[in-house]
């Protein structure tokens, strides 16, 4: 069994597939990796959310038998055609049976095709664009992107007149959308108006020609297979289609019914044929049941068709030998955009109880706690004391990660370990079933401390969210809560006690901080007497030190080994490791080791060469030069004019917070090969951005160099040309020397 806080870095994120935008973010390989480290193949695992699809299939893939609740429909949906994923063939067959369908006299394809044409303005033939582009409100689109299938130009146009009246024909309302919403809750249902308010998400043209489409289905001759593959290509153009998706696009994960000042309107047409390739499966196919039927013991999934809490009542003695889940974040716009695709593609009998999403437009993490703790807590009896729980927050958030760690412990989670990767969202805990001990700790004392002993041990100001997952594990493990108050309110005061643990009288600075906000800025001590070195320093020599001992490892090695070696909120940042790599490292083949230029004899030789030009450019200056760490160069009258802190590597902050003497201009000299490694430690710790703005300057070897070759140097020449070469450039600027 692996330590419960060593962070589990997995891969890149699972591959990405249609509604990825809403699902949580889980790299591939974390759940496998957790699983072969705590348990045996073909043991039974409960994921009572149901969340991600990705996290139920890895884990059968590995080996093991996973029951899942499933509350949303989509969300079963997708785990089902995760597991067994249509083939290619199957859903060019299902395309192809769409595109010979019949409305009137017209096949289908040309049809949806012709709601989007328009003329290429580079050859002037007639095209279907890719996307036209709205301003929130405005009665028209303004612009176009086409990818002309005469001429083969790409590119985005203003709109003409004939694009606008074109976009104009489509009016609210009509048969396609009284269809839409009937399939949703019928004119009498209670529903009717919150279906009616979730329908304004789709611009007029995607209602008609979605269920131009959808209104088709029925008379389609298709196999089995066929029909599962149009289903799931139908789903990717129900989330294409709405008015959700921000221009220019970027990987926004939206949360609220509502569209962006500048949006896509998607042609469904070209969306349906282009996720065809996100749909197509070429892993191994997962068995998958309805519960209670077993999946064989080689590993599978058992779905379970609605929420946590009936399935317990089903249970029976089943034993768990772990709980495993993704924690489901509140998203307004994809529950209530799921109980629409439900309907639209199955009936409104198959949303079910889930139509109650469509009611609910808000949700704070106080609501979100409590639905948290009572599906937990309806595991009671399920789960033997000692069960593990393995839990993961894909977009880590203080609100978020304070809403599972509160609801786990009032469900009798004991905590264990928690690590968290901030710069990608990423937050992993380790609980056990089991009432953690509490204590009769004032919770303020006890943020204050869990605070001061996180930025001590990282040794470098940090962002909030670091400091409030401190406090929410220690108030976890040594916090006594009054069980007769709801979890809600729980929540609240102990966000309120957090503020309070967390001021300046208890010995806390903000660099960059907001009055409004407890998020903003970097954290750091008014005292800093305790603190180790930087957390980047001592990863960037653990790195070396690991290049050294074990050459031929991979990236995904080396960044697991380096999790290992800093656990729980010391986890290193991955770009950290990454900039690192590429500042010391030689990759063949996707294996790593020290560069030849970076090995210690190599390194010792550059440091005696600099030094010695150093010294032999200084006298050449008129200085007097006495010195070695630093070198100073003293002007004929003794006073100290320039200092040059050589070093080899990218450890600057010991070296920035030396202080100069008065008048004298301090440089550290380092290798251009850790130029991005000391930017990016410049970037992170406000500390030694102060010091670079105070007048340290940064200059490298290879510069050095050159300005030593230049035998008509003056100082006031040399000052100047300093700057010549800056962290930030990777090209050697043009000489002016």
């Amino acid at each position: 069994m692996t330590d419960p806080k060593v962070f589990i870095p997995g891969a890149a994120l699972a591959a990405d597939i249609p509604l990825s935008r809403f699902l949580p973010p889980l790299p591939a390989g974390v759940v496998s990796t957790w699983l072969a480290d705590n348990l045996e193949p073909g043991a039974w695992l409960l994921d009572p959310y149901g969340a991600s699809p990705h996290l139920a299939v890895e884990a059968a893939r590995a080996g093991y038998r996973v029951a899942v609740a499933a509350n949303n429909p989509i969300a079963r949906f997708l785990i089902d055609i995760l597991a067994q994923p249509p083939t290619a063939d199957e859903l060019r067959g299902a395309m192809a049976e769409l595109a010979a369908a019949r409305r009137n006299e017209e096949r289908l394809e040309p049809h949806i095709l012709g709601l989007y044409m328009s003329v290429c303005p580079e050859c002037g033939a007639q095209t279907s664009a890719e996307a036209f582009i709205w301003e929130k409100e405005a009665p028209t689109p303004h612009k176009k992107l086409i990818h002309c299938e005469s001429c083969g130009h790409k590119g985005e146009h203003e709109t003409d007149e004939a694009d606008r009246d074109l976009a104009a024909s489509y009016q609210r309302g009509g048969p396609h959308r009284a269809r839409a919403l009937e399939r949703i809750a019928p004119s009498d249902s209670p529903d009717r108006q919150h279906a009616e308010e979730a329908l304004e998400a789709y611009p007029p043209r995607a209602v008609y020609a979605l269920f131009t489409i959808v209104n088709r289905l029925d008379s389609l001759r298709l196999e089995p297979g066929e029909r599962r593959a149009l289903e799931a290509l139908l789903l990717g153009a129900f989330d294409r289609a709405n008015n959700l998706w921000r221009h220019p696009s970027g990987r926004e994960r939206p949360k609220q019914l509502g569209a962006p000042p500048v949006y896509r309107e998607y042609n469904i047409w070209r969306e349906l044929e282009a996720s065809q390739a996100l749909w197509a499966g070429e892993g191994e196919m997962v068995v998958l049941t309805e519960w209670p039927d077993a999946p064989p013991e080689i590993g599978g999934i058992s779905l379970y068709e609605g929420r946590l809490r009936e399935m317990v009542a089903d249970l029976g003695p089943l034993p768990f030998q772990a709980v495993l889940t993704a924690f489901p974040r509140p998203n307004q716009a994809y529950w209530t955009l799921s109980a629409l695709w439900a309907g639209w593609l199955w009936g409104r009998e198959a949303i079910g109880p889930f139509a109650s999403v469509l009611r609910r437009r808000r949700y704070d993490w106080a609501w979100h706690t409590e639905a948290l703790q009572a599906s937990l807590a309806r595991l009671g009896g399920q789960l033997e004391a000692g069960t593990p729980m393995f839990g993961i927050v894909g977009e880590s958030e203080p609100g978020f990660n304070a809403a599972v760690l509160l609801a786990a412990r009032l469900a009798d989670f004991h905590l264990e370990g928690l690590s968290m990767r901030r710069e990608m969202g990423q937050l992993q805990a380790n609980w056990r079933k089991g009432a953690a001990a509490g204590g009769e700790n004032e919770a303020p004392d006890l943020v204050e401390a869990a605070a001061k002993q996180v930025l001590n041990s990282r040794g470098e100001p940090s962002h909030f969210s670091l400091l409030h997952a401190a406090a929410h594990a220690a108030l976890a493990r040594g916090l006594s809560l009054d069980t007769t108050k709801e979890p809600g309110e729980q929540f609240s005061e102990l966000r309120s006690q957090l503020e309070q643990g967390l001021t300046y009288r208890r010995g806390f600075l903000r660099y960059g901080g907001s009055d409004s906000s407890l998020e903003t800025g970097h954290w750091w001590l008014r005292a800093e007497g305790e603190a180790r070195s930087p957390l980047a320093d001592r990863v960037e020599i653990a790195l070396v030190r690991h290049l050294l001992r074990y050459p031929g490892r991979s990236q995904a090695e080396i960044d697991r080994a380096l999790c290992a070696v800093f656990p729980g909120l010391l986890t290193p940042p991955r770009r950290l490791i990454e900039i690192g790599l590429a500042s010391y490292g030689a990759e063949a083949a996707g294996a790593w080791r020290l560069d030849a230029a970076d090995h210690p004899r190599a390194r010792r030789q550059d440091l005696r060469e600099m030094r010695a030009l150093l010294a032999d450019l200084g006298q050449r200056l008129g200085f007097k030069v006495s010195g070695r760490a630093p070198i100073e160069w003293r002007s004929p009258d003794g006073e100290v004019s320039q200092r040059f802190f050589v070093i080899a590597s990218a450890l600057v902050s010991e070296v920035l917070s030396s202080k100069a003497p008065e008048g004298a201009t301090s440089l550290v000299v380092l290798p251009g090969g850790r130029a991005q490694l000391a930017l990016y430690k410049l970037e992170r710790d406000p500390r030694l951005k102060q010091a670079l703005d105070a007048g340290w300057r940064l200059v490298k070897f290879r510069h050095l160099r050159r300005l030593a070759g230049n035998q008509a140097l003056t100082l006031e020449s040399f000052l100047d040309l300093l700057d010549l070469d800056p962290l930030a450039e990777e090209q050697i600027q043009p000489p002016l020397l």
